[in-house]
């Protein structure tokens, strides 16, 4: 049917790349569109009103225009729209990066660079800040023949758009930006950029946390980052594993450092470059930092679970004071704990596959505030920080992982609540941790 087929050309070309009635309508994270015909966004009542006057059938519902028009049912319009509309989202909310170190003497040095990416996590485009998340392999260097502390502190960013495949040429558009906080352990680091015009005038989005503490097999995920150095890119593929412990080496061959870190492991391919950017959900919120591939298989790609990210994060701005920062301080709790059980009670309301793991207290050190309050053999169910009299974190203990995750919001002094389940049923501990029960995680 040509009037179809012209329709959904219409549709194809200006419709998904212009989603503000869309978003009415379906939901997702589409938001804002781009100004269709005479300076007026297109959306898809508008559509649906021409094709209605075009076939002189002013009785259409939306289901058979959807069906005769554009071959496609309102389930598979939802998910095109969406998952369109999230990832240019996410396009805006991310940045390449190129770190550059000097490596040799004082007297005789080279420049070496390292290319990978970046997440906007704030911004103030009024002043022309921002601040930008990425991997901390991406800014820091192990080899021996770094001049300095093996930290970058010649580092741009490039806005999506702005990049180029030769950044020799395109240096115009580098937006210059400051290393403050790193951690080695959690290959985490932020970048700050301050007073930057091309900031001011940019179209530059944050992006957005997701919050919840699990990720599920099957879910669709996209991988936003400068692939290879050949500028923004994305790929997308499904969470194939919600979780896994994934350890890495964080020097050299000669001298190797293995660190561990919890990550959700996808098939959307991902390339050198995009160490430091996003996994993204079908939301648009992000899932994981983005940090390694699998160098036996091409379908294995890992992001540091956002669970843990956002946290490291949180304790790195709460320890910023001007001043750069190495590290981040961590509760060294001294208590030890152990799965006991592991099982998966079904379906949840959402039609995901859980897994609840049994975490059961097995020591307490001698020197831990927790001592005395909490017995071998208890099951921790849930976990309250609490900070002058305030809630400023709590996770349901499911998975191991939730208490990893959770620790790292504790501050000195802070309140850490546990409920626990004991021989006499459930109970709270209460356990106040000192200045010297912290250690510095590098």
């Amino acid at each position: 049917m040509k009037k179809g087929l012209a329709f959904k050309r219409i549709f194809a070309g200006v419709a998904l790349s212009s989603a503000v009635g869309l978003s009415a309508l379906f939901g997702g994270c589409a938001s804002s569109g781009r100004e269709g015909i005479n300076g007026k966004d297109l959306n898809i009542y508008d559509i649906y009103e021409a094709a209605k006057a075009e076939s002189g059938n002013p009785d259409m519902t939306m289901d058979e225009f959807l069906k005769q028009y554009l071959s496609y049912s309102p389930a598979d319009l939802e998910h095109i729209t969406s998952l369109e509309a999230c990832i240019n989202k996410s396009l805006m909310a991310s940045v390449s990066v190129i770190s550059r170190i000097k490596k040799g003497t004082t007297n005789r040095y080279h420049v070496s660079s390292s290319a990978g990416s970046g997440i906007i996590i704030d911004i103030d485009r009024e002043n022309g800040d921002m601040l930008v998340l990425t991997n901390c392999h991406v800014v820091y260097s192990p080899d021996d023949d770094v001049l300095g502390d093996g930290y970058s502190d010649d580092i741009s960013v490039w806005l999506y758009g702005s990049e180029c495949s030769n950044y020799k040429v395109n240096n115009k558009n580098a937006i210059k930006a400051q290393l403050i906080a790193a951690s080695i352990t959690y290959d985490a680091a932020l970048l700050k950029v301050t007073g930057s015009q091309k900031v001011k005038v940019s179209k530059a989005e944050k992006m957005n946390w997701c919050m919840r503490e699990e990720n599920y097999v099957g879910e669709t995920v996209y991988a936003i980052g400068n692939a290879n150095s050949e500028t923004m890119s994305a790929t997308v593929g499904y969470i194939t594993k919600d979780l896994e412990k994934i350890t890495v080496n964080a020097g050299t061959e000669e001298k190797p450092d293995y660190r561990s870190h919890p990550a959700v492991r996808t098939s959307a391919p991902i390339n050198p470059g995009n160490s430091g950017g996003g996994l993204f959900n079908g939301d648009g919120e992000l899932v994981g930092l983005v940090s390694a591939s699998s160098k036996t298989y091409a379908d294995r790609g890992y992001a540091i679970t956002a669970a843990s990210t956002r946290r490291v994060v949180n304790k790195m701005l709460n320890s910023y004071s001007g001043e750069n920062t190495r590290g981040i301080s961590i509760v060294d709790h001294g208590i030890e704990f152990t799965v006991t059980d592991s099982y998966s009670p079904g379906l949840n309301e959402h039609g995901d596959a859980e897994i609840c793991e049994e975490i059961t207290v097995s020591g307490v050190g001698m020197l831990s505030s927790a001592v005395g309050k909490l017995g071998i053999g208890d099951v921790i169910k849930h976990i309250k920080v609490i900070r002058r009299n305030t809630v400023v974190d709590e996770v349901e203990v499911n998975r191991m992982h939730n208490i990893d995750d959770i620790m790292l919001s504790v501050m000195p002094n802070d309140c850490v609540e546990f409920t626990v389940k004991g021989n006499y049923g459930n109970y709270h501990v209460s356990v106040y941790f000192t200045v010297n029960e912290f250690k510095t995680a590098d």
